[in-house]
């Protein structure tokens, strides 16, 4: 065996080292339905307050969280879930969804993590005005 398919094997048997793992997500779900089976899944709608540039979205309700979408001003989002300081938005993405296509506006049997076609996440509550209770 000459020294290029010697070296050729080698590399196949061992190989180079296994490149990192890519970070496991660790995305938290707002929850719908926790106001109970008589009210909407969802129980408000709020707009983006954020004057200076938009709003950022996390995939858990914490400042270190990855950031997984931004909304612009005004931008308009479902009220579902609340922790501490943050607030679990479910809102329409691209141009031909809107509010109404996200599921949320009727009453749910029991409380659920959001699954609908909707995106969402969680943004800093006081970055919100209130629309619609």
């Amino acid at each position: 065996m000459g020294l290029l398919p010697a070296i050729a094997l080698a590399l196949q048997t061992v190989g180079p080292p296994a490149p990192d793992a890519a970070p496991v997500s660790d995305v938290r779900v707002p929850m719908i339905g926790l106001e109970g089976p008589s009210v909407d899944a969802c129980a408000g709608i709020a707009r983006i307050a954020t004057y200076g540039g938009a709003e950022t979205v996390r995939e858990r309700p914490r400042a270190d969280a990855l950031e997984s979408d931004t909304l612009p001003h005004r931008a308009l989002v479902w009220l579902c879930d609340a922790e501490g300081e943050w607030q679990g938005i479910v809102y329409p993405s691209g141009d031909f969804q809107d509010l109404g296509d996200c599921r949320v506006s009727s009453p749910i049997a029991e409380s659920r993590p959001y699954d609908g076609p909707c995106r969402h996440g969680w943004v800093i509550a006081a970055n919100l005005q209130l629309v619609a209770e």
